[in-house]
């Protein structure tokens, strides 16, 4: 009788593989930890002051990549609320969604009767504050935020409005709304007996403040000026602000132009690897483990 020897033989199950659309999807993952997923643009802001000195200000605003649906709107609005703060009071939120703002600005601007009507002295906002705060924040390392409008606007009561574009700062605006009534029984003033400044700069489009007050941007002629000397300041954002004592005589145009310096870039710390790049590491690593495991 013959027997029939079966051989035993065992299968060992095959190393684990790295999936390669599984090997993406972690390297994804780790790379929205390190790099800024996502980016928060300021577009326009316009600012309607009231005849109380209050004023409603717009904020539009564009939001990129993982930001868009990631990022909690309340966290946003927090920050843009430091951001256009320019009193003891807080901005009242009137409205927000992702593209747009709605803020009550109490107490915007300081008014003053004068002989000619009322006299409105808007505060300066620095949008420097909200892009600093982010940059400290939890979220800083998937999140770049550039928080100054590209265009601003702020109209007075009498419907007269000021624009800027580009600016990181916002500076205090003196403007006089005239009432028919004072104007005509003020005295008359000679225009003949006032003079003017024209400033021209390098860059150009600088902030020109003439005695601590927003007068516009250069190049371009300031007039209206009463005789004396006048403190005269120039501003531009990445450069050296500069100020200069300007003589205006009666009647005549005083010339100034002026070149800026450039000021020291700051370290970029918003970029730096933080806890972002931690959970990347360790989420890859703990897949590491896994397939050891297996194995």
């Amino acid at each position: 009788m013959y027997y029939k020897r079966h051989a035993m033989i065992t299968m060992k199950s095959p190393a684990p593989t790295l999936r390669p659309a599984f090997l993406c999807g972690i390297l994804c993952i780790a790379l929205l930890m390190v790099a800024p997923a996502g980016a928060f643009t300021a577009d326009s802001l316009n600012i309607t002051v009231a005849t109380n000195g209050d004023a409603t200000a717009s904020f539009s605003f564009t939001l990129d990549g993982v930001i868009e649906n990631a990022i909690p709107l309340s966290m946003l609005q927090d920050q843009l609320v430091k951001g256009l703060a320019t009193s003891s009071d807080p901005p009242q939120v009137l409205s927000f969604d992702r593209s747009e703002a709605i803020l009550l600005l109490k107490n915007f601007a300081v008014t003053k009767s004068v002989p000619t009507g009322t006299e409105y002295q808007t505060a300066p906002m620095d949008f420097k504050n909200a892009q600093i705060a982010l940059q400290n924040s939890a979220v800083s390392t998937v999140i770049s935020a550039d928080f100054s409008p590209k265009i601003i606007t702020v109209t007075f009561p009498d419907g007269y409005s000021t624009q800027l574009t580009d600016s990181s700062v916002l500076p205090g605006l003196k403007h006089t709304v005239i009432d028919p009534a004072k104007a005509k029984a003020a005295p008359t003033i000679n225009a003949s007996s006032l003079g003017a400044i024209w400033i021209s700069s390098s860059p150009e489009n600088v902030r020109v403040y003439i005695d601590g007050t927003y007068a516009g941007e250069s190049p371009g002629t300031f007039s209206g000026i009463v005789p004396g000397e006048h403190q005269v300041m120039l501003e531009a954002d990445g450069f050296v602000s500069l100020t200069q004592t300007v003589m205006v005589n009666t009647g005549e145009t005083t010339m100034l132009s002026e070149a800026l310096d450039y000021a020291a870039a700051p370290t970029n710390k918003a970029n730096a690897p933080g806890a972002g790049a931690v959970i990347a590491v360790l989420a890859l690593a703990g897949y590491g483990t896994t397939v050891r495991r297996r194995k």
